[in-house]
């Protein structure tokens, strides 16, 4: 897995490869890196990515929490099927904003 950082008043962090058991908790510790120095309002971008396991639902849920913690959130972007699949299944495209492009996650933050 490796993670691309954008800092900005919306920061997106592109993520490729796969979010598993190996790479979640470093998911987690670049997110919170960014959430503290200030940008809690986060846009992940998934076009990269092509698993997703338990691991890294949780990178996900805790992120997503440590934003809000924080005056932010987080939204995914550009969600491909397989992935998408994983959070449908698992309810999480019910609690997460899900945006086809990263402009348009962007956007949401307006």
């Amino acid at each position: 897995m490796q993670i691309t950082k954008t800092l900005g008043p919306v920061t997106v962090l592109s993520i490729s490869g796969s979010i598993d058991s190996t790479t979640f908790f470093d998911f987690i510790k670049e997110a919170e890196e960014v959430i503290k120095s200030g940008h809690a309002r986060l846009v992940v971008d998934l076009g990269d990515v092509d698993f997703v396991s338990s691991g890294g639902l949780k990178a996900l849920q805790t992120i997503a929490i440590r934003a809000v913690s924080h005056d932010g959130k987080m939204v995914l972007s550009c969600v491909g099927k397989e992935v998408s699949e994983v959070l449908s299944t698992t309810g999480f495209d019910k609690i997460l904003d899900i945006f086809p492009d990263v402009a348009a996650a962007k956007a949401s933050f307006d």
